[in-house]
């Protein structure tokens, strides 16, 4: 074989290598015949199967504020790549990627250790609660914990099929979720998952009016085999720092604010009850329609209102100010007599939250 044949056969290969993900995603995926219903039975005991895998999660929701946000607007306006081994809900390990290294978080039944291989450093705190009010974290958008989130008051007459695709070279069943909320803000959520196990390996979250989803995550490679106890253990390295105690919070700092008044129902909806410690917060809504409230002293909000003040589509209303980031929407109202101001924010249209404003005012004897 001539050389210059010896060539074009190796670049051949290493072309026909190269393109085989590709090839395998675009392969056709027969359908089983499962209607929506019996996928959305299957995604919901899918829940306590083990996984393991290489996910990436992008949004499109630019954050304008960054005052104790920063890594939430991170999170939520752009790429996040990260490896899961999931044995259980009480026992798993998340490696979030950056440029610069990862940071490992390791789940147990009694704490949680975040491990930054940067600065070989860990923090190692209690694990959360059940139903634990926080701020967002990487290993949330992941898609089984996105799709069992977003699905958790689904009902079948919610539902619909979508045509059946390959997400890490796998077939998955689609599932489409329509809230039907004349309130809400999320149009539909999209939801495949695996065809084997049931677990979701890809969500995508559209807001009203969008042809972008505002959060996107998928599995790039997959295994529902479970992954070894070695794998999930977290064991400190020698000459690691390790520091115990509560990570910051910020949802934290604002519900150790007093409950000023918070009323049992807004916009029709009832109050949810709140975790020890967050009774200054109040949760209501139901499925993917929820939204949060909270009262802000005069500093607080001070501080808040001059960064919403900066971003481009904020708005100055008669309650106050608003601002929409794709499906999120915020509105921090004007201060009371008493100086404090009301802080919404959730997966509502704008109109609903300056009537949720309102209700909020009216209840509290302010007009």
């Amino acid at each position: 074989m001539r050389r210059s044949w010896r060539w074009g056969v190796l670049v051949a290969l290493v072309a026909a290598f190269v393109a085989l993900p590709f090839v395998l995603a675009r392969l056709p995926v027969g359908s089983t015949g499962s209607d929506a219903a019996e996928t959305l039975r299957r995604v919901e005991q899918s829940v306590d199967r083990p996984y393991s895998g290489y996910a990436e999660t992008t949004g499109t929701l630019g954050l304008p504020v960054s005052d104790g946000l920063d890594t939430l607007a991170s999170l939520l306006g752009g790429r996040t790549q990260q490896r899961v081994w999931w044995r259980s809900s009480t026992d798993w390990r998340a490696d979030t990627i950056t440029p610069t290294g990862e940071e490992g978080a390791h789940t147990t039944a009694t704490a949680r250790a975040v491990w930054d291989y940067e600065d070989n450093r860990a923090v190692v705190t209690e694990a959360d609660l059940d139903g634990a009010v926080r701020l967002p974290r990487a290993a949330d958008t992941l898609p089984p914990l996105l799709a069992a989130r977003l699905l958790s008051e689904a009902r079948p007459t919610q539902v619909s099929t979508l045509p059946a695709a390959r997400v890490a070279g796998r077939a998955a069943d689609g599932l489409r979720l329509r809230p039907g909320d004349p309130l809400s803000s999320i149009d539909r959520v999209d939801v495949w998952a695996d065809r084997e196990s049931g677990i979701p390996v890809r969500v995508d979250v559209y807001g009203r009016g969008a042809t972008k989803a505002a959060l996107s995550s998928t599995f790039l490679d997959f295994d529902d085999s479970a992954p070894s106890a070695s794998t999930t253990l977290f064991t400190p390295p020698p000459g690691a720092r390790v520091r115990y105690g509560q990570r910051f919070d910020l949802v934290r700092q604002i519900g150790r604010f007093p409950d000023r008044g918070l009323p049992s129902t807004v916009l029709g909806y009832p109050r949810a009850a709140s975790p020890d410690g967050l009774e200054g917060i109040g949760r209501y809504g139901r499925g993917v329609t929820q939204f949060a409230v909270g009262a802000l002293p005069g500093g607080s909000a001070a501080s808040l209102r001059d960064q919403l003040l900066l971003a481009r589509a904020a708005k100055k209303l008669p309650e106050g100010i608003a601002l929409s980031v794709g499906p999120v929407g915020l509105l921090l109202t004007d201060p009371a007599v008493t100086g404090e101001s009301w802080l919404l924010t959730g997966t509502l249209i704008p109109a609903a939250l300056t009537r949720a404003a309102t209700e909020l005012r009216a209840a509290n004897g302010a007009a």
